[in-house]
């Protein structure tokens, strides 16, 4: 009778694979690592081991672990060496050191496809300078909390590979960098803050399909100049969203004239297909009232009336 019982090293290496992306990595490396060489090379050729570190993780075998991560999320002030993970194709740092932001000056990720650092507030500008000098060639996409501005370039070398990128707050001296150092760039999400420097012409970027504008500048005649500067040179634009704000007291001035941007969009955009347009209103008090169901429903009519149908449109009021 116990001839006719499976044991668990008489599965296929095709069952085990599958039954290894059950648990997760540091378990799967305790139970199963190093029992014998079949296991271990199983375990091995897992192409997409992910793997997250809080500051309370003190037990984690990493020196075992990190040649084979795949993903690495941090949580916290971890102390780990990132050299170490060499097969790292996806890098997520949630409010990580500065010793451990300190290791890009230094280290090779060279399979790198993904970075994100969501929630620091300063101290990005050397990550900028290492990610704009190619230091990662395989990089695709690149997600930094949208606080911090970026007014400095350093010597920036053309990033091929870059396909998404969220940013900061940047003027148009930066955009027109960022532009031109990532030519394949498709999807572009940034925060525009006014600047004085004169605007000047741009080289056309081809392949920008999705741009995601915020703005925060009061001034909506200079934000048109800048938006419509910052659409002049991305022709081939499909998808475009763009966040602003403003007092309840002055909202009264742009209705009905004002013509949400319809007027840029037909010069500047012949093949947008999808236009998002967010309104955050700012309140004070004593007008806490003043946005009536009324007034929401010709803003939205003055909107849709501007568009025309051209592409799908859609007004969002906060």
């Amino acid at each position: 009778m116990n001839d006719n019982l499976s044991t668990f090293e008489s599965l296929s290496n095709e069952l085990l694979i599958h039954l290894f992306q059950y648990f997760n990595t540091p378990d799967l490396f305790q139970s199963f690592y190093n029992l014998n060489i079949r296991f271990n090379t199983l375990i091995e050729s897992l192409n997409h081991l992910h793997l997250t570190i809080s500051s309370n993780d003190h037990s984690l075998h990493l020196n075992l672990l990190s040649p084979y991560i795949h993903s690495l999320i941090t949580i916290g002030e971890v102390d780990i060496n990132l050299q170490h993970f060499e097969n790292l194709h996806h890098l997520i740092l949630h409010s990580p050191s500065d010793k451990l932001l300190n290791q890009f000056e230094n280290i090779t990720l060279s399979h790198l496809e993904s970075l994100s650092i969501p929630d620091i507030l300063f101290g990005m500008s050397p990550i900028f300078e290492q990610i704009f000098s190619n230091r990662f060639p395989h990089l695709k996409s690149c997600h930094f909390f949208g606080f911090e501005t970026i007014e400095t370039i350093g010597k920036w070398t053309q990033l091929i590979s870059l396909r998404i990128l969220k940013i900061g707050f940047i003027d148009y001296h930066v955009y027109k960098v960022i532009l031109f150092t990532c030519p394949n760039l498709y999807y572009f999400k940034l925060k525009m803050f006014q600047s004085y420097l004169k605007l000047s012409n741009i080289q056309t970027h081809l392949n920008l399909r999705k741009l995601e504008i915020h703005s925060e500048i009061n001034d909506w005649r200079y934000n048109d100049q800048l938006i419509d500067s910052f659409l002049g040179c991305v022709i081939n634009l499909e998808q475009l969203s763009i966040s602003r704000s403003i007092s309840i007291s002055k909202l009264v001035e742009f209705i009905p004239d004002y013509d949400w941007f319809a007027s840029i969009i037909a010069i500047r955009l012949p093949f947008l297909k999808h236009l998002i347009v967010s309104l955050q209103i700012e309140y004070h008090s004593g007008f806490m009232e003043f946005i009536s169901t009324e007034t929401r429903r010709d803003l939205r009519k003055f909107f849709l009336n501007a568009h025309q149908n051209r592409y799908q449109s859609r007004f969002i009021i906060k």
